[in-house]
């Protein structure tokens, strides 16, 4: 079995992780293009959000329990097989609903990335050690909101919004490629052969009903649904309604992500002052409370653009410190389930993504107020359910 050197690990696994995300980003600067290409609204694009959206998450609850009989690798192949194939689809779609459907397609393979990578860091990694690694893959993934739809707008303007998808077609190919060269196989022949596949229905029942896992992947689940609310309707707030251009859009979308690799940066900081729980607790409220005092003054009639800039800047980057947090929890005490647990948890979170993205996209006349509105929502229930429903105290 090869072997990674630690500083390798990171870069590898968020490459792996980037591929779903790099899917929802880059495109964003071309919808309101995309839109008049096709002859339909921008509403209509952002369907594919959704059905993207409903990809990752049907993909996921395959490709865990598939990852822990047969292999991390394997499954790696077939993923980003998938992911190239519907990217080349959707580059020459002649409809919106020939796009909506191949991006399904796009997102079944483009899921791969996060279940197999927070798969591999559980397999070879525990405590402490699995938390820093997992807030330094999610802070090098975080340069993809911050580079993509700049990298987006770039390839958009050398041809079309089509090329946008060629290039994503190309990445998977690229991926593939160095998974296979530098990636080890991380999960054993005995734990392989130890897996019974027919028993994966009862694993996820099993997985929902322990209390060491659900109200953590719960409360991290709606909590970000209130981030892909951010991402599908952004474009549309910022664009049409404050009339920013899509350069100014992809840059005001890079600072924000900015914030959030700062925050998963410090990330593990906090764990070693706090612990995962409370620091899980503390971030919980102060995002309810950011997005409750955005949603209050802009209620008050203050939505000037650097009001609304900067209520978004401080949440999103709490959601750099909320998200790898609740991922350990939810993951930490799953064992041999390890893949099973980590698609499930991926799947929870872009059900919530593509049910929060038909909410926010039918809110979407009302502009950055709706936008807020639904994000705070979302906050103040996971708050709550961390207020409620979580234990005193977790075992590493």
């Amino acid at each position: 079995m090869s072997t990674l050197r630690p500083r390798s690990m990171p870069l590898v696994l968020a490459a792996l992780c980037a591929t779903g995300p790099l899917g929802i980003d880059m495109y964003l600067p071309s919808i309101p293009d995309m839109a008049a290409s096709f002859g339909t609204s921008a509403g209509a694009i952002q369907l594919s959000l959704m059905t993207f959206f409903l990809g990752l998450m049907l993909g996921q609850l395959a490709y865990g329990p598939l990852s822990d009989k047969f292999g991390r690798k394997p499954l790696i192949y077939i993923g980003l097989g998938i992911f190239s194939l519907g990217s080349v689809g959707c580059a020459m779609a002649d409809t919106v609903v020939q796009l909506n459907w191949l991006r399904f397609l796009q997102g079944l393979g483009g899921s791969i990335g996060m279940v197999i990578a927070f798969a591999i860091i559980k397999d070879a990694f525990s405590g402490a050690a699995m938390g820093k690694l997992m807030s330094m893959v999610l802070a090098v993934l975080g340069l993809c909101p911050v580079l993509a739809p700049l990298a987006g707008n770039a390839l958009q303007s050398l041809e079309s919004w089509r090329v946008i998808f060629w290039a994503l077609a190309a990445w998977g190919v690229l991926v593939a490629v160095v998974a296979a060269v530098l990636l080890p196989e991380t999960r054993s022949p005995e734990a392989r052969a130890g897996f019974t596949l027919g028993r994966t229905a009862h694993t996820y029942v099993q997985i929902l009903s322990d209390k060491r896992f659900l109200p953590f992947a719960l409360a991290l689940c709606i909590a970000q649904a209130g981030f892909f609310a951010y991402i599908a309707g952004s474009s549309t707030v910022f664009i049409r309604h404050y009339q920013l251009s899509p350069l100014q859009f992809s840059l005001l979308f890079a600072l924000n992500a900015a914030g959030l690799v700062v925050a998963a940066i410090v990330n593990p900081r906090l764990h070693a002052r706090m612990g995962v729980l409370k620091t899980y607790r503390r971030v919980s409220f102060a995002y309810f409370a950011a997005l409750a005092a955005l949603l209050l003054t802009m209620l008050a009639g203050i939505t000037a653009l650097p009001v609304l800039c900067a209520g978004l800047f401080i949440t999103v980057a709490l959601l750099g410190l909320l998200m790898p947090t609740g991922s350990q929890l939810a993951l930490m005490q799953q064992g041999r389930h390890a893949g099973t647990a980590a698609a499930l948890l991926g799947a929870m979170q872009f059900g919530a993504g593509a049910l929060i993205t038909a909410v926010s996209g039918a809110l979407a006349y009302l502009g950055g107020m709706g936008l807020v509105a639904v994000m705070a929502s979302c906050a103040a229930i996971s708050a709550a359910i961390c207020l409620l429903l979580f234990p005193r105290n977790v075992e590493a």
